[in-house]
C-alpha cells in the first residue's frame, strides 16, 4: 500500500511538473514586446547583432527596392510605444553605425492611423523619398543624442521630434 502511494505521489509530482513547466500554447510563437528592425544596408547586420547582443529583438527587414544604401535610407520610424529606455540603447548605436541617418519621425505624429504593430517597433533605415515626401526635416544628430539624454519621459521626447519636423516654409510664402 505504502509503494503505491508513493507511485501516486510520484506521478502526480512528474504531471505538475510537466504542466508547469510547458510553455503556454503560442507562447513560443509571440514576438517580444518591441521590434526593432533594420534596413538591409551597410552596418545592417553589425547593427542587429549588436543589439540583439544586448538583448533587443532586432531584425533585418526583408529588402524591397527602397532599400539602396545609408545615403538614400537615412530615416528612423519610431513607434508612439517604444520605450525611452530602449530609443536610448537603439538611436546611438544606430546613428553610430550609420551616420546617414538624419530623419527621425514618431510614426502617427502627423495623424497617420499605422497598424498597431508599428506603435511598437523602430525602423531603422527608411527611405529619404519617404522623409522627404512626409516634409521631414533633418536633424542634427549630435543634438537628439543630447536631447536623448537629458529628457525624462517618452512624451517629452516625441514633443521635440514634433517640435523639429514642422514643415518649414520658404522666406515669403
Amino acid at each position: 500500500m505504502h509503494v503505491l502511494s508513493t507511485i501516486r505521489l510520484l506521478c502526480i509530482l512528474v504531471t505538475a511538473l510537466i504542466c508547469c513547466t510547458s510553455p503556454v500554447p503560442g507562447a513560443a510563437a509571440q514576438a517580444a514586446p518591441y521590434l526593432v528592425e533594420i534596413a538591409d544596408v551597410a552596418g545592417g547586420q553589425e547593427l542587429a547583432a549588436l543589439l540583439s547582443g544586448k538583448g533587443v529583438h532586432a531584425v533585418i527587414a526583408g529588402r524591397n527596392m527602397w532599400v539602396v544604401d545609408q545615403q538614400s535610407n537615412c530615416a528612423v520610424w519610431i513607434g508612439k510605444q517604444v520605450p525611452l529606455e530602449l530609443l536610448r540603447v537603439v538611436l546611438p548605436e544606430a546613428m553610430r553605425l550609420n551616420p546617414h541617418l538624419k530623419f527621425f519621425h514618431v510614426v502617427g505624429d502627423r495623424g497617420e492611423v499605422p497598424p498597431a504593430r508599428v506603435d511598437q517597433t523602430v525602423h531603422v533605415g527608411g527611405s529619404i523619398e519617404a522623409a522627404l515626401s512626409k516634409h521631414l526635416n533633418p536633424l542634427d544628430p549630435k543634438e537628439l543624442l543630447n536631447v536623448l539624454e537629458r529628457v525624462k519621459t517618452l512624451d517629452q521626447l516625441h514633443q521635440y521630434l514634433h517640435e523639429k519636423n514642422i514643415p518649414r516654409t520658404s522666406p515669403g510664402t
